[in-house]
């Protein structure tokens, strides 16, 4: 069910997103994540996660709240150059002293941040909708 749900959240991000610039197009990645939320996670991301994550360069083209089964869940669309630009802002990001700080005051193990976390990384190809 969740396979299905990304696939479809895949197409919808496709219609809104602008589609890049043909020299853009061969290294330009795509980064969709989607995590179990806890009762506590909204607040987390909200309030801290999101304003780390630009200060490290993360290019956050949407996020969404959505339910499967039941559960709440945080989705997110990053948008990358290239792998190496990538790599370079999620080492900051987990390295990030204010990150560290913000786990080690809400992570217990009654109560992490989120629970299961999927992640994909995408190139959009050269049949895309929207390509020019």
């Amino acid at each position: 069910m969740m396979r299905s749900y990304a696939l479809l959240l895949i197409l919808v991000v496709g219609l809104i997103l602008p589609p890049p610039s043909q020299a853009a197009d061969r290294q330009t990645l795509y980064q969709l994540r989607t995590y179990q939320l806890h009762p506590q996670s909204k607040a987390v991301f909200r309030d801290h996660a999101v304003a780390i994550m630009k200060r490290h360069g993360f290019d956050i083209a949407a996020i969404w709240e959505a339910d499967h089964d039941g559960a709440p869940e945080f989705v997110y669309l990053l948008r990358w150059s290239d792998e190496a630009a990538m790599k370079a802002a999620w080492t900051g990001f987990m390295t990030d002293p204010e990150w560290i700080e913000i786990k080690r005051n809400t992570i217990s193990p009654d109560a992490p941040i989120v629970g299961d976390i999927d992640s994909k990384t995408m190139r959009l190809t050269d049949y895309s909708p929207g390509r020019p």
